[in-house]
Order: C-alpha cells, then sequence, then structure tokens
C-alpha cells in the first residue's frame, strides 16, 4: 500500500481597505494550482475616524472575516501563511489593538506593506497572471489609496501610491448620496492634484498595455456593460457616459445596473471620479481589466520565499552601491555580529533576525555623504523616507531605528513609541549592533574569536580574553561608555 505525502499549502490573505481577500492554493508539480478564492467586503477604511484611529465596529468586521478566513485553512496539514494589510492599517493609529486581537483569531503576523511595496506586490501579481509588455502601466484604486506602476515586462521601474480611494472619496464628496455635477467636480479636482506630483516617467504619450487590477475598475467595467446591449471599452468616452448617467439619476440609491455588485453601487461614484482623472491628466485612450492583482503577488513570493529574499538583498545592495558604503567596515561589522548573534538568539528569543541585524550592519553608513558626525540619524531618516522593495512597513521602521541607534545617545523616544513586544526585539537587536559597533570603532577592527556573551531578561555578561582586556584600553573605555548608554534601555552590561 502506498502512501502519499500531504501537499504543501500556499495561503495568501489581502486586508485591503474596502475589501479583504482569501486565496489558497497548492504546488503541483512546481506549478502553483489554485484551490480557492473568497473575497469580503469588510470597509475598513469607513472605520477610519477624524483622529486617525479605526472605529470599534471597522476592527470587529475585519476579525470577523478573519474568523471565516481562518476556518477555510486551519484544518489543512502543510501550510505557508502570509497576510498584508495596506493604506487603512498604515494610517490607523490604533493599528497594534487590530493586530493584537487578529492574533488570537489567526495565529500568524500581519504585514502591513508601504504604498511603493504594494505597488510592487500588484505587479508582481499581474506579471505572473498574464503576458506583459514591454510599456505597460497599471493603475489599482483601493479603497484608500491609489496605486501606479510603470513596468518593462515582468520587472516594474516606477511604484507610486497616491493619498485617493474610492471610501475616502465616497466619505469626503458623496457621502449624502447626492450625485452631481458639483460633487463629480470636487472629488476630479482633489484626484488631479494627487496625479500632477507623479514623475515624468507616468507621462508618456503611448502605451503598449495600460491595466486596472482593482475592484472598483471591475466594478466601473460591469456598470459600462449595464448600460449597453454588447461589452464596452475602458475609454474616457464610455467613462463620462457612465457619469452623465450617474448625473442624470441624482442619488445612489437611484442606481439601477444590472450587472453591477449591489456592493459596488455606493463607492462607483468615488472610484469612476478617481478612473476619469487618471484617463485625463495621463492622457490614457484605453485600459484592459488585469488579470491578477496584490493578492497573486503574495501568493507567488509566498511559494517562492528564495525570490522574496532575494528582493530584499537586491534592495539593500543597490542601496549601498547608490550611497558608496564602504564594504569593508560593513563586512567588519557583519562579523562581528555574526559571532554575537548565535550566543544569544535562542536565549533571547531572536532566531529568525539575523537578516535584519546583517542588513543594518551593511546600511550603517549610509547618512555619512550627509554629515559624518551625525551620519546615523541621517542614514536613519534616509531608511524611513525611501522605498524599499521587499519591506514591509514594519521591517523597514526596525531597519530605520536600528540604524539611527547605532551608537551615541540613544534615542527612547522612538522606541517607546512601539508596542511592548517590538520594544523588547528591537532592544535586543539594539544591544548586539551595538557592541558590534563598540568592536568596530575607528575602523579598527578588534579580535573577537574569544569573547563570549552570556544573557538574561536585563544583564549581558561580555567575557573577554586577558590580552584583551589588558592589552586594549581603548576597547574597554569604550565599553564601559557603552555601559551607560544600554542603562537607559534597562539593559545592565556587565564585562
Amino acid at each position: 500500500m502506498s502512501s502519499t505525502q500531504p501537499s504543501l499549502h500556499f495561503v495568501a490573505i489581502d486586508m485591503g481597505s474596502n475589501s479583504f481577500h482569501l486565496v489558497i492554493a497548492r504546488e503541483q508539480h512546481g506549478i502553483i494550482q489554485i484551490l480557492h478564492k473568497e473575497k469580503r467586503q469588510v470597509q475598513l477604511a469607513k472605520g477610519l475616524q477624524d483622529d486617525g484611529s479605526l472605529d470599534d465596529a471597522a476592527i470587529e468586521r475585519g476579525l470577523a472575516c478573519l474568523t471565516e478566513f481562518n476556518q477555510r485553512f486551519s484544518e489543512l496539514e502543510q501550510t505557508r501563511v502570509r497576510l498584508v494589510a495596506t493604506h487603512t492599517l498604515r494610517v490607523a493609529t490604533n493599528y497594534q489593538q487590530f493586530i493584537k486581537a487578529a492574533l488570537n483569531i489567526i495565529p500568524y503576523p500581519i504585514e502591513i506593506v508601504s504604498g511603493h511595496e504594494e505597488a510592487r506586490l500588484i505587479y508582481n501579481g499581474i506579471a505572473h497572471s498574464q503576458t506583459l509588455t514591454a510599456q505597460n502601466l497599471v493603475i489599482d484604486i483601493g479603497g484608500g489609496s491609489t496605486e501606479l506602476i510603470v513596468g518593462k515586462f515582468n520587472s516594474p521601474s516606477h511604484l507610486a501610491s497616491l493619498k485617493c480611494g474610492c471610501i475616502s472619496y465616497n466619505q469626503r464628496y458623496f457621502a449624502s448620496g447626492e450625485l452631481t455635477k458639483e460633487h463629480f467636480k470636487a472629488a476630479q479636482s482633489a484626484a488631479d492634484k494627487q496625479f500632477s506630483q507623479l514623475s515624468n516617467a507616468y507621462f508618456k504619450p503611448h502605451w503598449q498595455l495600460v491595466l486596472g487590477s482593482s475592484g472598483t475598475v471591475k466594478a466601473i467595467s460591469d456598470a459600462l456593460n449595464s448600460l449597453a446591449d454588447e461589452p464596452q471599452a475602458l475609454n474616457l468616452d464610455n467613462l463620462n457616459k457612465l457619469k452623465r448617467y450617474l448625473i442624470n439619476v441624482s442619488h445612489i440609491d437611484q442606481i439601477q445596473l444590472e450587472y453591477l455588485d449591489p456592493k459596488r453601487i455606493p463607492l462607483l461614484a468615488s472610484g469612476l471620479s478617481i478612473l476619469i482623472s487618471f484617463f485625463k491628466r495621463l492622457s490614457i485612450h484605453q485600459m484592459q481589466i488585469a488579470q491578477g492583482a496584490l493578492r497573486e503577488g503574495v501568493l507567488y513570493e509566498l511559494s517562492h520565499i528564495e525570490q522574496r529574499e532575494g528582493v530584499k538583498q537586491h534592495t539593500i545592495n543597490s542601496l549601498a552601491k547608490l550611497y558608496h558604503i564602504d564594504p569593508v567596515q560593513a563586512n567588519n561589522v557583519i562579523n562581528s555580529i555574526k559571532h554575537l548573534y548565535p550566543q544569544v538568539a535562542s536565549k533571547w528569543k531572536i532566531d529568525n533576525y539575523l537578516w535584519l541585524l546583517n542588513d543594518a550592519a551593511t546600511l550603517h553608513e549610509i547618512g555619512i555623504q550627509i554629515n559624518s558626525r551625525a551620519h546615523q540619524k541621517h542614514g536613519g531618516y534616509i531608511i524611513e523616507k525611501s522605498d524599499l522593495p521587499g519591506f514591509n512597513q514594519q521591517q523597514q521602521h526596525l531597519l530605520a531605528l536600528l540604524v539611527t541607534n547605532q551608537r551615541k545617545r540613544i534615542d527612547i523616544d522612538s522606541i517607546a513609541q512601539l508596542d511592548q513586544d517590538e520594544q523588547t526585539l528591537l532592544i535586543r537587536l539594539l544591544v548586539i549592533f551595538r557592541l558590534a559597533m563598540v568592536l568596530n570603532i575607528g575602523r579598527m577592527g578588534n579580535s573577537i574569536e574569544l569573547i563570549t556573551v552570556i544573557v538574561d531578561e536585563q544583564t549581558v555578561t561580555l567575557s573577554l580574553s586577558n590580552n584583551q582586556y589588558f592589552q586594549n584600553d581603548l576597547l574597554c573605555r569604550d565599553l564601559e561608555q557603552e555601559q551607560k548608554r544600554l542603562l537607559t534601555l534597562g539593559i545592565n552590561l556587565r564585562f
């Protein structure tokens, strides 16, 4: 009797501002086979309040959806799961409240991705789902933001995330339900200002392929098809025809479009306003509906982990090259980290973060070209504000904090803004990073072979060889200085 191994399943969850999406797939002979897709209109962005927090009702809708999604795959034997959250959780001031509650329902971390990372994942999903050309332009109109991507075949070249979405614009310009020329004009004017911020790369006289990848674009296409007896092209004439229809019916409650999902009706006018602005500002002639989107991008990276890690490494290497970072000094710090880290990783429960320390070491001198005396502050700012493909929002923020606090006075206030678990993680990584920096002050690397480290919750004991202690007075003085600084983090350094 032959036994078969259970298939490895991949689960991708896209937690958008309007809808949550679930995709379950498996690998069959090297091919990804989609087994199940599901969508819930959670409208998370509808719960954003004036103070920037997410209201309880929106949090409950999101958690209820995750509870249902978890039931779809919790019985599968072998799973690799990735949850990605976008605009609303990016901006919500109480996002940690949602994430902590979600962990009690679905035991996997939620990655909050930046707008640029969201755009990259969208393009990746499309590239795996259809054939692209040498000149592609993609728009994805979400509930809280709109992502635009320029790409050549399977590679994106320009990524942008704009602060305009169908839910946020609906609340701002169509909250009363009235569909007037004035409301459309105000919404389009606001979208115009957003599109005008794009770089010149987005303004070409001709594109080989223009794609819309969101549910908003699909809903607009369905609405157009409802106005005619045959399929309608996505062009400016037809978009204006739909706009005139909406103005004529005068109110959202009066919209009757056969092929349009009724749940999409309240967001039709706001999404249409953004799309019309896009067509006008960028001189678009015609658009097609994309085959894939963000969730497919997440799925395919999930099934090829080495590809995702390759994106991260390419990002770090590109920054190091752009800012002419000294590879010898970076490598010296990395070698010190590699010696210290294995001695403490298990005890401190930070086993999966060596890559983050290595990336911080690679980029620790990124700010030197701006000001060598305070390069750590400039370096942290550069990392925090840069587009870092492959990194989610938390990873990018932790990387920036490591670089900012690599030496001298520690910015306690910035660390205090993290939640308790993130604080503990960052402090422990920072101890290793700062000790590695001490061992390489002045570019005179100290011998590390005989250095041992023992840790408990609040104490770090560094043991030096007799030769190191008696012959290297500078190292001991540097460690004494570090002793005082680590005390501000509640860490007692002994040596």
